[in-house]
């Protein structure tokens, strides 16, 4: 063969070798993963100074959305690396919008801070303009701030639920949640010894409502023997921070639940960033008897039907691994 020809053969291989591998790397490059990182961060209501759960957080253009736990948290994994918008949404607050910068491999740390909307501005008349009257706006107040809780929550449930947030409950004189409870759909309490006692769902019996505290069985200070009713009176409604009334049914629902359940989801140190802590003293009386005179009864002592009570309450986050919540009340109540 001519030398010649040798020498393009050659460079014909050459080239072609060259164009194989190129082919073959960029497959392979195209198999790997792409490089991604890690989002996460904790919601914050600087109003209430609390963290707030179930607000929805999503990175905007994708399909991607969490729900933030108890404490606040949230967290999305295997974000592509590169420039990402974060939103969060919560009901009654202003929606939060955030341009963040995802590293490979790395955790970006993103808290985000609520805050209520602001007022609007007064206007006024200026020269031989129009007098506008400035708008008549409801300001924050701890009752529409539970309100918004309760309705984020069923916003975004998965089955048909009612929500009341500790903020609505006010005074409870008793201090057990049956006095809140029969104020929702579908809810009856049966009382006894002037008391509210136990709840039956949209006409099922006592014995076929599920009652838990943290999605964990409340156990029944009454001696039923071997039933599933569990009464309310020994529970403090001090120590819950609101109850959910679910009326349908899940697949994770104990079988007791013909009508749906009841949830009293507890205080926790983890939601608060600073403590808190309330009190309240009253007296309770019956309408029969307002003054505070000895009269006969119940027993064979002459009593005062007029009696004094109290209940506490304290929220103490210490740090973002420890905290702790107290609670108490006394009543007596003559019947």
């Amino acid at each position: 063969m001519h030398l010649r020809s040798v020498c393009r053969f050659v460079s014909l291989v050459r080239s072609r070798g060259a164009i194989g591998a190129a082919l073959f790397f960029s497959a392979w490059c195209a198999a790997q993963p792409g490089a991604t990182g890690t989002i996460e961060g904790r919601v914050f209501d600087a109003g209430r100074g609390e963290f707030l759960e179930n607000a929805r957080v999503t990175i905007e253009g994708t399909a991607r959305e969490a729900f933030t736990e108890a404490g606040g948290q949230y967290r999305f994994t295997n974000v592509p690396a590169g420039p990402a918008n974060v939103k969060v949404f919560f009901t009654g607050l202003v929606t939060q919008t955030k341009a963040i910068s995802v590293g490979a491999g790395l955790t970006v740390q993103h808290d985000v801070t609520m805050t209520a909307p602001a007022t609007p501005a007064k206007a006024g008349a200026r020269g031989d303009e129009a007098v506008k009257m400035s708008e008549f706006v409801v300001s924050t107040s701890k009752e529409m701030d539970g309100a918004a809780i309760a309705i984020n929550e069923q916003r975004f449930a998965r089955t048909i639920m009612n929500v009341v947030a500790a903020d609505e409950f006010g005074t409870v004189v008793d201090g057990t949640p049956g006095e809140v409870m029969k104020f929702l759909p579908g809810i009856t309490m049966d009382y006894s010894a002037g008391e509210a006692r136990t709840i039956s769902m949209n006409g099922v019996p006592a014995s076929n409502v599920p009652i838990t505290v943290g999605g964990f069985d409340l156990a029944s200070a009454a001696s039923n023997g071997t039933g599933r009713v569990t009464n309310l009176d020994q529970f403090s409604v001090n120590s819950i921070s609101r109850i959910e009334v679910h009326h349908s049914p899940t697949p994770e629902s104990t079988g007791s639940a013909l009508a749906g359940s009841v949830n009293m989801v507890p205080r926790s140190a983890f939601e608060r960033s600073r403590p808190i802590h309330t009190a309240s003293v009253f007296l309770t009386l019956k309408d029969g008897d307002r003054h505070f005179n000895k009269t006969a009864g119940p027993l064979n002592q002459p009593t005062r039907k007029v009696t004094p009570g109290f209940n506490f309450s304290s929220v103490v986050p210490v740090n973002k691994k420890f905290g702790f919540t107290i609670s108490g009340n006394h009543v007596d109540q003559y019947s």
